[in-house]
């Protein structure tokens, strides 16, 4: 395990050079999701002596589109305004659904939550991706979502094999080891990496959007 290295698409995140960059989320309201925080609570108890920077409970998401090409602020509002209504327009055709987010998988650069099925979180991904390309085109973004997964924290030090299987061993006795997540919207967000920090922070570019054919964009209670 390896401190985390923030991408802009395929480069390093460059704090200096890109302050942000717009981002379609999955925004994760603990509030709503009690298993799933008590999930998460299980997870930075057993890991709480080791080096990793835990997300807060306010910045939990599942990144579904990453703007590489160009920072937020070079983003116009026509542009902006175009992305909201193309994301409203592709949520229609995806219904709400459920996850089931678990087990905890400690990797490379931190601790990750799986996330099953796939099908759905898939679909979900690609009619975001055809809103971003719509607007600003199949280049617009180099990076890689992979395997859609629930960040639970990001690496701050190197550890050893040794130590990077006795997180495994903690991480794999925590019990509840799965909870369920019903997503119902996506959201537009400008986000900014703490290179120093290991954290990821965001400010909302719209209210989100749901999914489905009666959808709206939702106000914010």
């Amino acid at each position: 395990m390896k401190p985390i290295a923030f991408r802009q698409g395929q480069d390093l995140w460059a704090e200096g050079d890109t302050p942000s960059l717009l981002h379609a989320y999955i925004v994760v309201d603990l509030g709503r999701y009690p298993d799933l925080a008590d999930l998460i609570r299980g997870v930075r108890t057993a890991t709480k002596d080791d080096p990793l920077a835990h997300v807060g409970d306010p910045w939990f998401h599942i990144t579904l589109y990453q703007l590489s090409q160009k920072g937020a602020a070079e983003v116009s509002e026509a542009e902006r305004h175009a992305l909201i209504e193309a994301l409203s327009a592709e949520m229609r055709s995806i219904e709400p659904f459920t996850v089931t987010v678990g087990s905890a998988l400690p990797y490379g650069s931190g601790i990750i939550f799986d996330l099953s099925p796939d099908e759905p979180l898939n679909a979900l991904r690609a009619a975001t991706t055809r809103a971003f390309e719509a607007v600003l085109g199949a280049d617009a973004t180099s990076y890689d979502t992979a395997v859609l997964h629930l960040t639970e924290s990001y690496a701050t030090a190197e550890v050893t094999l040794e130590h990077f299987h006795q997180i495994h061993r903690r991480v794999r006795r925590v019990r509840p080891s799965h909870a369920p997540l019903h997503i119902d919207t996506v959201e537009l967000v400008d986000v900014t990496a703490d290179t120093e920090a290991k954290t990821i922070t965001w400010a909302p570019v719209a209210a989100p959007i749901s999914l489905g054919q009666s959808h709206g964009l939702r106000e914010r209670s």
